[in-house]
């Protein structure tokens, strides 16, 4: 017996260090065995017993009891008996799960782990979340709107030059007045002013146009020319003002440089990308298309929709513009 007895004082002076390191664990931890009665239970799973219970946990059903309907000054989180917020502020997140030890023996483990830290950086996340989704909803509107935004200041800047050349030429023809007839200056004042009195008057027409398209047209039969449609039209307004401003300018085009009396537009709907190519009947091009400020301003606006825009001059002029179609969920569409 003297032989083996220091190896039964070894034994359990390890199983006193065991002990010891499981009480001093900063998570809450205890065993229960296959009738729910605690076994083994550390100090931390104590005091959070007694915040729940009163005392200590004496069995599983009573644990799980206070879980279901914490006594007032614990708030659970998430659940019903998951996370709760206790009143010294901490938050612990509580678990079970079954063991078994080395002689088949079962047990329910229950922990409560801290999570203070993982719920206030979880805050934080969901408010700047929602700050992010207030921007983003901000963004969303403001891209809806920057077309109508581009076109009313592309207007009202040609309407203050306009306005600024008419005072220009009443302030000439006065001077002329004044200093004497000279009938040239005045001719040349009044044919300016005349120009400036019809882009204001055109222009008030496109902004009280319904539809830019049938404006486009109408604008194209001045010039003697037929404005041709095959497929169908986009039905949106955003996408129908930048067709109608592509057609304005073709037929423009078509008219000065290639003597043109006909304008096609042929649309093509493809997936979820509307595709609208425009050309004419008149002389081909003799080399390369440069783009000027009407076809520059016009890619401009089709890349700031998300679209693309491209020109052709062989075997003769073609215009085509990718119009992506705007969906009710797509919030990123700058339409």
């Amino acid at each position: 017996m003297s032989f083996k007895r220091p190896r039964v004082i070894k034994r359990i002076k390890n199983t006193k260090a065991i002990k010891e390191s499981f009480d001093t664990l900063p998570m809450a931890v205890c065993f229960f065995d296959g009738d729910g009665i605690a076994r083994l239970v550390n100090r931390r799973m104590l005091e959070v017993s007694e915040q729940l219970l009163g005392s200590g946990a004496q069995t599983l059903c009573e644990l799980m009891a206070a879980l279901e309907k914490p006594p007032e000054g614990i708030e659970p989180l998430v659940g019903g008996k998951s996370v709760y917020r206790f009143p010294d502020g901490r938050v612990l997140r509580f678990c079970e799960s079954k063991v078994t030890d080395p002689y088949g023996n079962a047990y329910t483990e229950v922990t409560a782990s801290d999570v203070t830290e993982l719920i206030e950086l979880e805050n934080e996340l969901k408010a700047e979340n929602a700050s992010l989704e207030e921007a983003n909803r901000r963004i969303r509107e403001l891209s809806r709107a920057m077309p109508e935004l581009i076109r009313e200041e592309e207007t009202l800047a040609m309407k203050m030059r306009v306005h600024d050349d008419i005072g220009h030429t009443i302030l000439a023809v006065r001077q002329a007045l004044r200093c004497g007839f000279d009938m040239e200056t005045i001719r040349e004042s009044a044919a300016e002013w005349e120009r400036s009195i019809d882009l204001l008057r055109r222009a008030g027409r496109a902004d009280d146009c319904d539809d830019p398209i049938e404006y486009a047209r109408g604008r194209a039969e001045q010039l003697g020319v037929d404005v041709i449609t095959e497929g169908e039209l986009p039905t949106d307004e955003p996408r129908r003002h930048l067709l109608g401003l592509a057609i304005r300018e073709c037929a423009s085009n078509a008219v000065k440089h290639a003597g043109a009396s006909h304008i096609y537009v042929m649309c093509k709907k493809t997936d979820d990308t509307l595709e609208a190519c425009v050309t004419n009947d008149g002389t081909a091009p003799l080399g390369e298309i440069r783009e000027g400020g009407g076809l520059s301003g016009i890619r401009r606006r089709t890349e700031e929709a998300g679209g693309v825009m491209n020109t052709r001059s062989a075997p003769r002029f073609m215009l085509t513009l990718a119009m992506p179609e705007k969906h009710e969920k797509e919030d990123d569409m700058p339409w």
